[in-house]
């Protein structure tokens, strides 16, 4: 009598809580198999999203054979691949309960068993479909795989559809934009710098939220309407409204402007209060509301701990050295904004940001504007030989030396570090979150030119 209410109830409640029931009843996720003529010594399943203790490996036995159990409290996107890299990584969709049997021949896969119909469905697209050659190219591959599942007749497919489109589009998005994340986090060559995407009314789908990065490839996306014309930023206290009413569909963009508010208030945005309060009329779920209340609260007591010289305070006083050992005073560019990079030798982000420094000057050639580049290596001959290395040995790099007390004033943090200075030598932005990767910064500079 105790199973039947139980089940009873369950059904009742819908199907999240039937997947947490099977979880905590101890029905596993299993996904088992065997491995002929492939190279793979051990596999490995883990949650796309990379969170802790959802990831189990096994070795693979003499007679090829392996399992992987899991409790999985609800359904998600995982990654199945092999430690040693012989086996290209493949996405899977598992639910609680899921008994799937894979065949891995050539390192081709064939599956089986309770929840096996959706994933082979995902693995023959991802087989057959490859994202391959330019950027020119994926979108042919991504319009593919959207007809392959749009016309598929089978069930589990019409089922999940919404998500299967987007996790599609998030995937496309991750081709386009991910390598310049990733250069701008970790550096590279300067030819990362452009994205040839021309898909920019692509239209955005809720689901995408699935995808582990697609509040980053989102932005990316709206970063090149700006730079293309096709979005227009009124004034750099309403981007997060005007990204947010480049969305159709609300739900998705409110969780997407609130992605952004959340992010630039974590990295201390000194102008944030602001663009709330544009960005607010377009947020009307009471537990989205909530949500901003909380991150106004962490925005506050980011403001109060933050240790830095506030608006106003001036900086004229405080000097560097040029690559010839010149001293040069913040009061010798007075008349011009002054947009001052802090970065060292050893900060990959800094280095992705050095080319898109340069553009920006080029861009803004002509202006009353100066760009220097701040130096906080303590080595003077390390910092110089990096700068002849990449040809860049021009009057506004600059170095700052040990404890100089230009670092202190803004309150020595992490780079790199960008800092507003106006006409005056007086501070305007001692933590400018617009970096040069990002056309915002030219939209700021411009309106504090106008002023």
């Amino acid at each position: 009598m105790k199973n039947i209410f139980r089940q009873a109830a369950i059904v009742s409640l819908g199907l999240i809580i039937t997947i947490q029931t099977y979880a905590e009843d101890g029905i596993k996720t299993i996904v088992k198999g065997s491995v002929q003529n492939a190279k793979i010594k051990s596999i490995m399943i883990s949650r796309r999203t990379n969170m802790r203790g959802d990831k189990v490996t096994d070795s693979i036995a003499s007679n090829g054979q392996f399992q992987l159990s899991m409790n999985v409290k609800q359904a998600g996107f995982y990654v199945l691949s092999s430690i040693s890299g012989n086996l290209d990584g493949v996405d899977m969709y598992l639910k609680p309960g899921d008994q799937i049997a894979i065949k891995i021949e050539k390192y081709q896969l064939v599956m089986s068993g309770k929840g096996s119909e959706l994933n082979q469905f995902l693995y023959n697209i991802q087989k057959s479909m490859p994202y391959q050659g330019w950027v020119a190219s994926y979108r042919q591959t991504y319009n593919e795989r959207v007809k392959a599942i749009n016309n598929s007749i089978n069930p589990e497919v019409i089922r999940n559809k919404s998500l299967l489109l987007g996790n599609a589009q998030g995937e496309y998005l991750n081709k386009v934009f991910g390598p310049l994340i990733e250069y701008k986090s970790h550096g590279g060559t300067p030819d990362m710098m452009e994205v040839n995407f021309s898909d920019l009314d692509i239209q955005l789908v809720p689901e995408i939220m699935v995808y582990p990065n697609w509040n980053e490839t989102v932005t990316e996306l709206m970063f090149a309407k700006v730079r293309s014309g096709n979005l227009k930023v009124r004034s750099i206290n309403t981007w997060i409204a005007d990204f947010g009413n480049a969305i159709a569909h609300p739900k998705l963009r409110e969780e997407f402007m609130l992605e952004l508010i959340n992010y630039s208030a974590s990295n201390g945005d000194l102008t944030l209060n602001k663009e709330i309060k544009e960005a607010l009329p377009l947020i009307k779920e009471p537990k989205n509301i909530a949500r901003l209340n909380t991150i106004k609260i962490k925005l506050a007591m980011n403001l109060n701990n933050y240790k830095s010289a506030p608006a106003g305070t001036d900086m004229n006083t405080y000097s560097f050295h040029d690559l010839t050992g010149k001293q040069v005073s913040i009061s010798d560019y007075k008349g011009k904004i002054i947009f001052i990079d802090i970065w060292n030798t050893g900060c990959r982000p800094c280095i992705a940001e050095m080319p898109f420094l340069r553009k920006m000057e080029q861009d803004m050639q002509g202006e009353d504007v100066v760009f220097l580049s701040i130096s906080c290596d303590y080595t003077t001959e390390v910092w110089k030989k990096f700068l002849e290395n990449r040809n860049q040995t021009d009057e506004h790099q600059l170095i700052m030396g040990k404890k100089n007390p230009f670092f202190e004033k803004i309150g020595r943090s992490g780079i790199p570090r960008f800092v507003v200075l106006d006409k005056e030598g007086k501070m305007v932005n001692s933590n400018c979150c617009k970096r040069p990767s990002n056309p915002l910064l030219k939209v700021y500079l411009t309106e504090l030119l106008n002023q």
